[in-house]
């Protein structure tokens, strides 16, 4: 009769890991996609290179996941934001692109280059 009590209290306990497991891994591991209002850019052209320097806006927060993606004329930049972590510590990302072909670059939605030179 008292081993129906303790297999209740191991499936709660075991439930109540599994749950903070899960958090933790969505917080450390999984994160969130960024948007560009989380992102501090700065950007400068040399010749045809756009060097660009993305740092996150929150102080505990690293990028990870970083996507490059050029749709046509556009060039995206996708990143998901993560805790702090042994695993993921840098909250910044510093690139060169090569803006021949470009008309805009984007990160996280976010307009952060365009070309005005074929603007009327």
């Amino acid at each position: 009769m008292k081993t129906r009590p303790l297999k209740i209290r191991s499936l709660f306990l075991g439930a109540a890991f599994l749950v903070i497991l899960g958090f933790l891994t969505k917080l450390y591991i999984i994160g969130e996609p960024v948007d560009g209002a989380q992102l501090s850019c700065t950007a400068s052209v040399n010749g045809k290179t756009l060097e660009l320097q993305i740092d996150s806006a929150e102080s505990a927060m690293a990028l990870r996941d970083i996507r490059v993606e050029q749709d046509g004329s556009t060039l995206r930049i996708r990143a998901r934001k993560v805790l702090v972590s042994p695993l993921f510590f840098d909250g910044s990302f510093r690139t060169a692109i090569d803006l021949s072909g470009l008309k805009t670059v984007a990160i996280g939605g976010k307009i952060i280059w365009t070309d005005e030179s074929s603007t009327p």
